[in-house]
């Protein structure tokens, strides 16, 4: 779920203030919503999901399963049972991919 980064965002965007180390005037929230995505990484479940999106948005969440320390299976549960709207559910299973990767 984003290699620990929606948990420590706001300790980060502390340390981390526009203007230091250079003339980029950006705020590190502001950089990683341009520039990363994340994936689900075989966390299936909502509260760490709920960190992400509040964190990323759902633009920028990806929906990937970590084998073989998750199963597909759960990968699909999880998909199934996540409280989203669908359009929100689309984006994490497949469309956020298709637009970065422009498939």
């Amino acid at each position: 779920m984003g290699e620990m980064l929606p948990m420590m965002m706001a300790r980060a965007e502390r340390a981390f203030k526009p203007g230091a180390g250079g003339a980029n005037q950006r705020t590190l929230s502001d950089t990683f919503h341009q520039q990363l995505y994340i994936t689900t990484s075989g966390f299936f479940t909502q509260p760490p999901l709920k960190i992400a999106l509040d964190t990323f948005g759902i633009d920028n969440i990806m929906f990937s399963v970590d084998y073989p320390f998750s199963t597909n299976e759960q990968g699909i549960a999880f998909l199934n049972e996540i409280d989203l709207p669908a359009d929100h559910i689309e984006k994490l299973a497949y469309l956020n991919t298709v637009k970065l990767l422009k498939l």
